[in-house]
């Protein structure tokens, strides 16, 4: 039954960042075209430059649980390398449980009203010609909390059902 929930939500990780994997080259085509906006034809387009940091934060906040269910994560392993498959269940489970769930309870308290209060007024650009999706931009926060919070999910029922198995 879990085994099939974690499943069902690596599904939809995998998903998601199948999607957000285009964003770098998009990322790479849009900082070109300002570039070249800038140098050949001197003239530039703050929508454009402002268009990049949705274009990162979708990209980097967006794919954080993708990335994290495949192990992409930067980790700090002087020991973890070393460790034998239960031991790094053993710390993958109270890591996830002691650590990321909580830091992932504060991020919701935290970032539903931040996010709900930019919503509330439709929040814009403070550049006249700039973006009007500030709020947009800062919902993207909800989506690094959402994706991380199914991977902690995932990681937990997974490590679990492997220190149960040893």
């Amino acid at each position: 039954m879990l085994d099939h929930l974690a499943d069902r939500l690596e599904t939809i990780l995998e998903k998601s960042g199948r999607i957000l994997s285009v964003l770098p080259l998009i990322l790479v085509l849009v900082q070109f075209a300002i570039v070249l906006m800038v140098y050949v034809f001197a003239t530039g387009s703050i929508k454009l430059q402002e268009s990049l940091q949705y274009i990162n934060a979708l990209m980097f906040l967006g794919a954080a649980g993708y990335t994290a269910i495949h192990d992409g994560h930067v980790r700090v392993d002087v020991f973890y390398s070393k460790f034998n498959r239960r031991r790094r269940a053993q710390v993958n489970f109270w890591g996830t449980l002691l650590l990321l769930v909580p830091f992932l309870i504060l991020m919701w308290v935290s970032a539903v009203p931040y996010v709900l209060d930019s919503w509330s007024i439709l929040e814009e650009s403070v550049e006249s010609s700039g973006l009007p999706f500030v709020y947009i931009l800062k919902s993207t926060l909800l989506l690094f909390t959402f994706t991380l919070s199914l991977h902690a999910i995932i990681s937990l029922i997974r490590n679990r059902h492997a220190l149960k198995r040893m």
